[in-house]
């Protein structure tokens, strides 16, 4: 699996059908069309906003090896078109490179990219009203890597990630933000089957524009967002470990002390512990189960536009079986909640946030160089506010040629 391939509009939360490849492959490109019923589009309560969205798509990447070097590139762009809501019709993309390098001694590393754009949740809560508009959501993430002790027992490593986020709707400017985080880490390994880690990371970011209050607007006498420059950081002491528990199973964990500051008053500064567990474990050449669980704030968490000063509690729960050589089923299911004590006076941050995701899908390896999706998903939130409690749920195909 080495391509990322969108099923539908990002709106419809559909997840994603992928490109198999051949390692031995240089290269591969191809093409796809995917069509979807999505129910309750702008995320209402009680509402029935339906609509069929179709999508066709590009793909295409290249994996070579360059002496000790290894390129790896993919890339997906897909054009979403809508039934009805035509003013939603979006171009999405998904673009991933990396290079793992390596010298004679015991020097590697890795530097990677990736790039994605795509409809933003229409009802994302944490304050905002729910928009029904198109909304652009684009991410980009840079990551540099350095290793010293690639076969020897200890192993230094040295890292450095940016990563920004914007959105085209100005509700959502407390979403945007820039950021870098440098670490520096030791890694041992007292056993074949265990590897310890202890980590310092320090974050420091930026959200341009998060939101402080209302005013009015003395020219139209219209009441407008005031917004003001916010400054964080964030140190963490990580301890990571990683256990391959038998030939069929693996668990890695991680525990954090971290410490959030931010610039504006109106944000509560968090100290605490968070952390995450992983488990993949495969019982048979024929099942793939796997577990994860994690405790942490908004831009660190598996929440794609998470407050940052609010800690979420999230887990998922995934598995794959092989019903014949060629059809596969697969299935999904996550929770993400987050509780926060308000602060400055602002009720609103008292808000309970609990959403749930379920998904099941079924693939069909016809030959090499084609294969059909089909899934279906259910997502749903409860909150303490009315307006952000929703039940929506879509299902579709889709179809993928690829060449090599």
């Amino acid at each position: 699996m080495r391509a990322t391939l969108l099923l539908a509009a990002a709106a419809a939360g559909l997840p994603c059908a992928q490109a198999q490849t051949d390692d031995t492959a240089p290269f591969y490109a191809g093409a796809s069309l995917g069509a979807s019923r999505v129910s309750n589009i702008y995320r209402q309560p009680n509402a029935t906003n339906d609509d069929t969205v179709v999508s066709t798509g590009l793909l295409g990447g290249i994996d070579q090896r360059l002496g000790r070097q290894h390129v790896t590139l993919d890339g997906t762009l897909q054009d979403n078109r809508y039934s009805s809501n035509k003013d939603l019709n979006n171009r999405s993309y998904n673009l991933r490179g990396a290079l793992n390098w390596q010298t004679i001694g015991n020097l590697s590393g890795t530097l990677s990219a990736k790039s994605s754009r795509s409809l933003a949740d229409f009802n994302i809560g944490n304050g905002i009203d729910p928009i029904f508009r198109k909304n652009i959501e684009r991410n980009d993430e840079y990551q540099a890597k350095a290793r010293l002790g690639v076969l020897t027992r200890y192993t230094v490593e040295a890292g450095w990630t940016h990563r920004e986020r914007e959105f085209s709707a100005e509700e959502y400017a407390r979403f945007v933000y820039r950021q870098d985080t440098g670490s520096l880490g030791v890694y041992a390994t007292p056993g074949a089957n265990v590897r310890l880690g202890l980590v310092g990371r320090h974050t420091k970011g930026l959200n341009p524009r998060y939101p402080v209050g209302i005013a009015v607007d003395p020219g139209t006498q219209q009441p407008v967002i005031v917004s003001a420059a916010n400054d964080y950081t964030r140190d963490d002491i990580d301890f990571t470990t990683n256990w391959a528990t038998g030939g069929s199973s693996t668990l890695n964990t991680r525990i954090s002390r971290s410490k959030t500051n931010n610039s504006l008053d109106g944000l509560r500064d968090i100290s605490g512990t968070t952390g995450a567990v992983g488990w993949n474990w495969r019982p048979t050449g024929k099942l793939q189960l796997n577990v994860q669980y994690s405790r942490d704030t908004g831009q660190e968490s598996t929440i794609q536009a998470a407050d940052l000063n609010r800690v979420y509690t999230s887990w998922q729960l995934g598995g794959d079986y092989a019903l014949t050589g060629k059809i596969s089923l697969s299935a999904k299911a996550s929770s993400s909640r987050s509780r926060r004590a308000s602060e400055s006076g602002v009720v609103v941050s008292d808000a309970m946030d609990d959403s749930k995701f379920y998904n099941l899908g079924l693939r069909w390896t016809i030959s090499r160089g084609l294969s059909l999706a089909c899934q279906y998903d259910r997502a749903s939130r409860d909150s303490s506010i009315a307006q952000y409690v929703y039940t929506a749920s879509s299902y579709g195909c889709t179809g993928q040629a690829i060449l090599y």
